[in-house]
């Protein structure tokens, strides 16, 4: 499923909540938007996680703010992905066998799907790597942040 593709990345969004609030992993988020700006790679979101990063701005910063990062992220060299059926029972499966949040577990099954490596930071994707052996860019630092 890899295309012309040599790798494929899927975003969650603690990865565009760190690219965008500039924190720890900031710049490998960054250089992955400028390698996919350059179809070098391919970047992945599903909507599950964009409505994720949409309520985490909405609920710190307001509607407004909301809407444009929504804008902001939709013009970035990412292909954002709809729930269809494959990628949403994959998705269950996960959610049904770990330990993860519904938006955590779509991230992983478009890993599975896609074949692609998960970027974030949040510890409870890292555990399911660990169990499931899918790959993983971690952003993640000693103090994590709250989701």
């Amino acid at each position: 499923m890899n295309g012309d593709y040599l790798y494929n990345y899927v975003l969650d969004a603690y990865a565009v909540i760190c690219y965008l609030e500039d924190e720890a992993g900031a710049n490998e988020v960054a250089s992955l938007l400028k390698k996919a700006g350059v179809k070098k790679i391919r970047l992945l979101i599903t909507w599950i996680n964009m409505v994720e990063v949409y309520y985490q701005v909405f609920r710190k910063y307001g509607e407004l703010d909301a809407d444009k990062v929504l804008n902001i992220v939709k013009s970035w060299p990412v292909k954002i992905l709809a729930g269809d059926e494959e990628l949403t029972l994959a998705s269950a499966r996960v959610k049904a066998a770990h330990a993860l949040s519904y938006a955590d577990a779509f991230a992983v099954g478009a890993a599975l799907k896609y074949n692609a490596a998960v970027v974030t930071g949040d510890p409870e994707i890292k555990d399911a790597s660990d169990k499931i052996g899918f790959p993983l860019l971690w952003l993640g630092s000693a103090n994590q942040r709250e989701t």
